[in-house]
């Protein structure tokens, strides 16, 4: 009888260990996953952030059935370490995307053969993750840096790089994928526009000439914006990713507009230059949802990971932004987001950051301390260091402490010949002097 007992209460445990295990399982979606970057925008030129101008109406539409996560910053103020971070959800002193093709600006002279950092072989990428769990994995960018020779295209069964054609060429380029695309089951695309980056262009509808230089550039620089907006409008309504579809926009860095005294990005760590937008949109959220935690595109990777139900991984050093999408109790209000910045364009410039709920730190050189109050100086006039030295200080620390003990992978590079048309357009792009 007694053996009876002992046998049925471990059957008993057993039916429960399994319908315990199976309620702790995540459910996998089988959503399509496109992860959309437009370069160089800074969030507070979008209507959803509180800009006066209509500069895209179709993501301001579109927010309204969205995540709008109204505090996202950059891990760096340029392209190629900025985008890598997005795709490998480590920070650019860890995956070691540090010099892209601003390499070429090392020398007085213009020397055709360069030599740039490329992420590691062995970091698994966003399209290698989703390629791993069966999807087809396609990738178009319209910025050089976004290339082969960096190791953007590992992972992707089908990837383009172009040079700033624009979002006209980059949406009809996807349209002739478009069939390749939809019959690969489900799949996952990473776009990269290259509006509204500099060279700006005038364009219509929204482009009114101004006699002022500051104010004209401002003004083209708003209506690439609406620009692509309207193709982003173009291909959400082809591919249809109103339906099954993880939608993410977001931007690699934001842009100066004179707000410290130069245009363009890769300067600083400014707020302009780091302050992106992120939109999340897919068939669980449909109304409009306002996210103040400040967060990162570091966040994205491990984000698209919960939100289909995968596993998440301890090699990320991102944080999945699922239970602020779900309004669920979480630690991410209290957390450090890390910044760094490095270049050599004939002369050395490193600066890092450290962001923590309203509170930025900015270490330049190694020397120059910096902290702001961003609850009550967005534009980041003020430097209030000296007199919050104690919090200063503890977010130096904060920083380096992480620095010391993350991981950091071997810096890889790769060399590349650039003919004279690329040279002239790199030149353009402002990535040559």
């Amino acid at each position: 009888m007694k053996k009876k007992t002992v046998v049925l209460f471990l059957i008993f445990i057993l039916v429960l260990s399994l319908i315990f295990n199976q309620s702790c399982k995540k459910e996998k979606k089988n959503y399509n996953v496109v992860v959309i970057v437009i370069d160089a925008l800074r969030a507070d030129r979008l209507p959803m952030y509180g800009y006066k101008k209509m500069t895209a109406p179709f993501l301001y539409k579109l927010s309204k059935q969205s995540a709008v996560f109204m505090h996202t910053f950059a891990a760096s103020s340029w392209t190629a370490p900025a985008t890598a971070t997005i795709f490998t959800s480590l920070y650019p002193f860890q995956h070691g995307v540090l010099m892209g093709l601003l390499a070429i600006r090392n020398a007085k002279k213009i020397n055709p053969n360069i030599t740039v950092n490329k992420i590691p072989g062995e970091i698994v990428t966003m399209p290698e993750v989703l390629q791993k769990y069966s999807y087809k994995t396609f990738g178009i960018a319209d910025n050089l840096n976004i290339s082969v020779y960096e190791g953007f295209d590992q992972g992707f069964d089908k990837f383009e790089t172009n040079s700033y054609k624009g979002a006209k060429f980059v949406s009809e380029e996807l349209l002739k994928w478009k069939n390749e695309i939809i019959k690969s089951g489900k799949y996952f695309l990473y776009i990269h526009f290259m509006d509204p980056h500099a060279p700006y262009h005038g364009r219509e509808p929204l482009y009114e000439k101004s006699d002022n230089f500051e104010e004209d550039i401002k003004r083209r620089y708003d209506s690439e914006i609406h620009y692509a907006d309207e193709y982003i409008k173009k291909l959400y309504k082809e591919f249809g990713w109103d339906q099954n579809t993880l939608l993410i926009i977001t931007s690699d860095h934001g842009e100066g507009l004179w707000d410290h005294g130069w245009m363009d990005h890769g300067h600083s760590l400014y707020y302009e230059e780091i302050h992106v937008p992120l939109i999340i949109h897919y068939p669980e959220i449909n109304k409009s949802k306002k996210i103040y935690t400040p967060v990162s595109t570091i966040d994205i990777l491990p984000t698209i990971r919960d939100i289909l139900g995968l596993p998440l991984s301890k090699k990320e050093e991102g944080k999945s932004l699922l239970p602020l999408l779900q309004n669920k109790k979480n630690k991410l209000n209290k957390r450090h987001i890390y910044l760094h910045l490095w270049k050599k364009v004939r002369r050395e410039i490193e600066w890092d950051g450290v962001i923590n709920g309203r509170w930025h730190f900015i270490l330049k050189m190694r020397k120059e301390r910096m902290l702001f109050d961003m609850g009550r100086d967005k534009k980041e006039q003020f430097n209030i260091y000296d007199g919050n030295k104690r919090m200063g200080k503890k977010l130096e620390n904060q920083f380096f402490k992480f620095y010391k003990s993350c991981k950091k992978f071997a810096k890889k590079k790769t060399k590349l010949k650039l003919n004279k048309k690329d040279i002239n357009k790199l030149k353009s792009l402002g990535y040559v002097n």
